[in-house]
């Protein structure tokens, strides 16, 4: 058998899953955007602004790429399962008897 931990596997998955949301959570250009209000006629909030759009996508982009991980795991972990299965099944079907037995 393969012997690959399937629980483990999706308890990974879940940990994944989890992280992403968490970090598609992170809002970071509602407090950017407010300091233009705060900075009125000064280009720093204007910066601030940008910046913290630039930084939402990056965390955006590593939320993703985290929820792309989490996707391959969880297949990996479906074909360590039906493989597994479909071994064993093969095994049993060859029904092999020791010397002497019938």
């Amino acid at each position: 058998m393969l012997r690959a931990d399937v629980d483990q596997l999706n308890k990974l998955v879940t940990t994944l899953d989890d992280i992403a949301a968490q970090i598609d959570n992170i809002n970071v250009r509602a407090t950017g955007d407010q300091l233009g209000a705060a900075l009125p006629g000064c280009a720093l909030g204007a910066v601030c602004a940008q910046v913290g759009e630039f930084t939402e996508g990056a965390w955006l982009r590593v939320a993703e790429r985290i929820r792309t991980l989490s996707g391959l795991v969880n297949m990996s972990t479906h074909v360590f399962s039906t493989t597994d299965e479909q071994f064993g099944q093969i095994l049993d079907s060859m029904n092999f008897h020791g010397r002497g037995q019938h």
